[in-house]
């Protein structure tokens, strides 16, 4: 068992510059931009106006994004990382949390101004007020309002790395039309996926949850309805996925998705087994795989689209690169998976 971590003053003799970079874009798990710039080149993709000259905008804005969300969740979350993420807690240590404030206030400005000079040059009113609620829920998760100390708020603010990118990239060129088709069922069905893995979150930290007095609404859903409640919220998503492409708001091709909610099932309850911080680990970073690939995927079919493949394929290069030497867990390894599996053959035991 590892030593308890303190958290102390700057140190004197501060990392240089590489290192620094370095500890920054670990700690701040940058590999999740790969959420948001998918989606947001997805709602680009949508109007017909990804090109590589967006592509590229994205990446600085969504970079910005990611540290900025996550450094706030840093600063916010010290006394709870201590007992959940004791590893990332070092690096923000070594970083130097006065530093950390630094580039979080630094990333913020920089999304503000990629996002005001957007406004500028495509003027209209979704545009400014997606920005203002992708930052509004950012900064609001972890400070002010605090969302996350919430039970029901806390879920709902789970789901906007999964939707407002696309939303937000939909807005620069905002039409009704697709709008309604195929943007808002596919944010219904991403929002409903992220309902239904997001108590992972909430297994694998418990302990530092404890620290801070947040009890998760979707714990408690699981005690009182148990195997129907599990069971009604992995299967949401695929059954609203299954009914917007028979109506015609979603592709037909988006039913080859349909399969995954076996993963979906096998996915939480491996999650619901895992009880030392092992297994918890190995089940978060499972969630968190299979969470991103299925964003990215669901965006693929649900805006089939030449541009929407590329960006895809970038995303996916991006998020295995980012999760390998970029990301404070180093991402899946064989490792994660035989632990995992491990997990799944206790719940097929029981």
């Amino acid at each position: 068992m590892e030593p308890p971590i303190t958290i102390r003053a700057n140190r004197v003799g501060r990392p240089g510059i590489g290192r620094a970079a370095l500890l920054l874009l670990r700690s701040c798990s940058i590999r999740f931009t790969a959420y948001y710039w998918v989606g947001f080149a997805a709602g680009l993709s949508v109007n017909g106006r990804l090109d590589l000259t967006w592509g590229l905008l994205g990446v600085p804005m969504w970079l910005a994004y990611c540290v900025g969300t996550e450094s706030v969740n840093r600063i916010a979350d010290r006394e709870a990382d201590i007992i959940n993420r004791p590893e990332r807690t070092r690096l923000c240590q070594e970083f130097g949390w006065s530093r950390l404030v630094v580039a979080c206030v630094t990333s913020w400005v920089v999304f503000t101004l990629i996002g005001a000079a957007t406004v500028v040059a495509h003027p209209g009113i979704a545009l400014p007020l997606m920005l203002l609620i992708d930052m509004g829920v950012a900064i609001g998760y972890s400070v002010g309002p605090a969302f996350k100390r919430h039970r029901v708020l806390s879920l709902i603010a789970l789901t906007a790395p999964m939707i407002t990118p696309l939303l937000t990239g939909w807005a620069v060129h905002g039409d009704s039309d697709t709008l309604l088709s195929p943007v808002l069922p596919a944010v219904a069905v991403l929002a409903a996926f992220s309902l239904g893995l997001s108590g992972i979150k909430d297994i694998t930290d418990v302990e530092g949850d404890r620290e801070l007095d947040y009890a998760s609404l979707w714990l408690v859903l699981i005690k009182l309805w148990k195997g129907a409640a599990v069971y009604t919220l992995i299967g949401a998503p695929f059954l609203l996925l299954a009914l917007f492409a028979a109506f015609g708001a979603l592709p037909l091709v988006s039913l080859v998705l349909l399969p995954l909610v076996a993963f979906s099932a096998l996915v939480v309850t491996a999650a619901s087994r895992a009880e030392a911080p092992a297994d918890r680990e190995a089940a978060r970073e499972v969630m968190h795989n299979y969470t991103f690939y299925f964003l990215a995927l669901a965006l693929l079919v649900a805006v089939p689209e030449g541009p929407t493949a590329v960006a895809f394929a970038a995303s996916v290069g991006y998020w295995l690169l980012a999760s390998k030497a970029l990301h404070w867990s180093g991402g899946l390894s064989f490792a994660h998976l035989g632990r995992w599996g491990t997990l799944f053959a206790k719940t097929a035991a029981k």
